[in-house]
């Protein structure tokens, strides 16, 4: 069951705040706070709404679908911060209560044949059952490999967690999730309004319930007639269903600029604040994906890089230790059994149920201090081997066109031969072995 509650907010009444930063505008004395305007008509109504900006609620959301965030909550917007609880912490692994899932889905889409989506979702969740105890041991040995320095104990820790990540592509993203996000009045506003799938506006319902309890003021930002009730979908391609064993990343077009940025220093990232950097936030890159929706999720974490309304290809995802332990033919099923079940179910109830491993397609547009701060972390070997594959193909393609970035475009360990992430050092060699070896090659963990 979903809930939403307010665990947060700025601790001056919203009305109170906006109507402050109106007068700050039109006043030659800062005003005194409490003295209010008419915020609906002077402000809202009027489009003056970075005057409502000031103001942030933050919810601790649980019980929503994982695709309700993927192609919901972190699709579109990024006027939100956010921090979700990882699957490694979820019952979706262990325990899923496929009962409540069936209930769940039968209120949301009354008229759909909730049966036949319940079948699949619990296909995967035995596939993942029956592979987890050996791609685990696989991953302890891919380990072994790639990462020579590492200890025992990490092994042992990261070994179950690389075999989950992997293993998830049968897992369906209608799992529960839970996460705390923070959004701004305007923004809440903005997004109850857009809403554009059952679940999503259910979620906004409920947020806008918690915030009117204590500021039923606000009312008049929720009017029913405002909403637009559409669903979307992403385009899906299904005509021929196939597994594909690599992400891909191809470089559009880009543009450079000479950038006077000073060398970051430590973990925080000063570029987009530093003016000696500006020059680098109108350069661009801009590229195609296609990726696993598990990575999709991972890549939306980046919400400064725009991004282009996803499809999904018709292909499905099959890892390095999922194509290692012979299961090609066992995704190729799943993913025809997923294509033929979107003949006879909504485009949105598909989306809902759609396993990790679906691969989507979209646009992705960096500016070039955006594309430092991603690469940075994702080309390190403590991001998850997909979104390290797509970074790494990057990295080459920049190399190849010989622009000046591709130096950029690494892990702080490139540069300094010492790990920035401490206690979570992934065990690599930290310098070439031979002056053949690459610093950036493909992975299997």
């Amino acid at each position: 069951m979903i809930s939403a509650h307010l665990i947060a907010e700025t601790n001056i009444d919203p009305i109170f705040l906006s109507s402050h930063a109106a007068k700050t505008c039109y006043t030659a004395e800062v005003p005194r706070m409490g003295e209010t305007i008419d915020v609906e008509h002077r402000l809202f109504r009027t489009g003056h709404h970075t005057t409502l900006e000031h103001n942030y609620f933050t919810f601790n959301l649980e019980g929503l679908s994982i695709s309700s965030v993927v192609f919901g909550l972190h699709l579109n917007a990024p006027f939100y911060n956010t921090d979700q609880r990882s699957g490694r912490f979820s019952k979706m692994y262990h325990s899923p209560d496929l009962a409540g899932i069936r209930s769940h889905l039968a209120a949301l889409y009354p008229q759909e044949d909730i049966t036949a989506a319940i079948t699949f979702i619990a296909q995967g969740i035995d596939l993942y059952h029956k592979h987890i105890l050996s791609l685990t041991q696989l991953a302890q040995e891919a380990i072994r490999q790639e990462r020579p320095l590492a200890s025992d104990k990490y092994i042992m820790q990261n070994a179950p967690k690389f075999a989950q990540e992997q293993l998830r592509m049968f897992l369906s993203q209608v799992m529960p999730t839970a996460l705390d996000y923070t959004i701004d009045t305007s923004a809440l506003c903005a997004l109850w309004r857009a809403a554009w799938s059952p679940e999503l506006r259910q979620v906004t319902d409920m947020m806008r319930d918690a915030v009117l309890e204590h500021h039923p003021e606000l009312a008049y930002m929720f009017e029913a007639s405002a909403r637009q009730n559409r669903d979307w979908a992403p385009t899906m391609r299904f005509d021929a269903p196939r597994i594909q064993d690599q992400p891909t990343c191809r470089l559009l077009s880009y543009e450079t600029a000479e950038s006077t940025a000073p060398e970051a220093k430590d973990s925080v990232d000063i570029l987009p604040f530093s003016p000696f950097a500006m020059a680098d936030n109108i350069a661009y890159l801009q590229t195609q994906v296609e990726i696993s929706c598990a990575t999709m999720g991972q890549d939306q974490r980046h919400r400064t890089i725009k991004r282009s309304a996803p499809m999904m290809t018709g292909a499905f995802y099959l890892p390095p230790l999922l194509k290692k332990a012979g299961l090609a033919e066992t995704a190729q099923a799943y993913m025809t059994t997923y294509t033929q079940l979107a003949q006879r179910l909504s485009p949105a109830l598909m989306t809902t149920i759609a396993p990790y491993g679906v691969m989507v397609q979209y646009t992705k547009r960096a500016d070039i201090n955006a594309l430092k701060h991603e690469q940075g972390k994702r080309l390190c070997l403590c991001a998850q081997e997909e979104i390290y594959e797509i970074s790494r193909q990057l990295r080459a393609q920049v190399e190849k066109a010989g622009l000046p970035l591709a130096e950029m475009l690494a892990p702080p360990c490139y540069q300094t031969h010492k790990c920035a992430e401490g206690p979570r050092f992934c065990g690599r060699h930290l310098l070439p072995q031979k002056p053949t070896d690459s610093y950036f090659e493909r992975r299997l963990v």
